[in-house]
């Protein structure tokens, strides 16, 4: 029996609501309570009376004391807040324009219907700062038999740290691994900016299905290269030394491989560890990413290859890694762990130009 098991999509039933019933992005947002607005207004710092500063309120200022507190207006200062719960989103520049759910997202309407992509997911992060909708594109492609789903996943933030992005994630069925579409992260991620008309966002919807589709082709063209490239045990566990260890780590365990063998360091044996200077947290990782090469979830029929070996990596960071809910798909589809699998993908291609 596998010890492993796949946790899921990360933008499933643990943070996102089901919107597969939904034809328009009006629907997914009444659905997944995302049709709330947002606006702007003004910072106030909060100060202590004290015994020696003024204590004075101006209130034609807009300045004003409670309970021992002065407050004023923080100069060009601004918080986005929701105005159905008045709870605060983030704070903003004054320049900062508010976009709301149904303008950020309605260019997607055009890409979405019968032969079309299809809704799956909606949610958003604390209470509201990030919102996503999640689509699948009506393509499957199959990479030495294994199906992979492609997945559309757009975002908009309220809290200034980003604008309208639209990112491409095949999924491999079997394991459900999320995985970059493309060798430079650029490539399989689109920004919007805030500003452009709401016409321009209606044109484009077209336009950016065709594109992702594109890229789910490129995408298996890619995967089913990695098949090709033979790698041994040996090459598997170099290729993860180098994604995990920093240079000068990866450098002293190449000092002492003549006694303090790779394989040993894979093997959390605390003389290696101890000469490398390698800590227990980074053998850990490497011992758990080669147990997954050789143990995971669907692995078997393509160890030996550079493609088991990649999805040692992503099957570490989606089935692996302790994390949950937000801080997972946060991870995962926006942040380190998207990075840290585009940079493995980009580093065991390094494996092909060498065959």
């Amino acid at each position: 029996m596998n010890k492993y098991s796949s946790h899921g999509l990360p933008w499933g039933s643990k943070i996102g609501k089901d919107v597969t019933d939904c034809a328009t992005s009006r629907e997914v947002l009444d659905k997944a309570g995302l049709n709330f607005k947002v606006e702007k207004c003004e910072l106030y710092a909060q100060m202590p009376f004290s015994i020696n500063g003024d204590n004075s309120v101006s209130e034609t200022m807009g300045e004003f004391s409670h309970n021992g507190e002065i407050y004023r207006p923080c100069p060009n200062g601004y918080a986005t807040y929701r105005t159905d719960r008045n709870i605060p989103l983030g704070v903003v520049k004054s320049k900062y324009e508010v976009v709301q759910n149904i303008d950020a997202f309605n260019f997607i309407d055009s890409a979405i219907g019968k032969g079309k992509a299809l809704f799956q997911n909606a949610g958003c992060f604390g209470y509201g700062h990030k919102v996503f909708i999640t689509a699948k594109l009506p393509i499957t492609t199959t990479v030495g038999g294994d199906p992979i789903d492609n997945y559309l996943v757009f975002s908009t933030s309220h809290d200034g740290s980003s604008s309208i992005d639209i990112l491409f994630t095949p999924v491999r069925v079997f394991c459900l691994n999320c995985m970059p579409s493309a060798l430079k992260d650029a490539d399989s991620h689109i920004r919007i900016r805030h500003t452009k008309t709401a016409q321009d966002r209606l044109d484009f919807g077209a336009e950016m299905l065709h594109i992702a589709l594109q890229y789910a082709e490129y995408s298996k063209e890619l995967y089913d290269s990695l098949l090709t490239i033979k790698m041994n045990d040996e090459q598997v566990r170099d290729y993860i030394s180098r994604l995990t260890l920093t240079p000068a780590e990866y450098a002293s365990v190449a000092a002492n491989s003549k006694d303090y063998t790779i394989k040993k360091l894979f093997n959390k044996d605390w003389l290696t560890m101890e000469k490398t200077g390698i800590s227990t947290r980074k053998a850990n990782i490497l011992n758990s990413m080669f147990d997954y090469y050789q143990n995971g979830v669907a692995q078997e029929h393509i160890l030996g290859t550079a493609w088991g070996a990649y999805n040692a990596i992503t099957g570490y960071y989606c089935n692996v890694k302790e994390q949950d809910g937000e801080k997972r798909m946060n991870n995962l589809v926006f942040g380190g762990d998207r990075l840290a699998m585009s940079k493995a993908l980009n580093e065991v291609m390094t494996f092909r130009e060498a065959a």
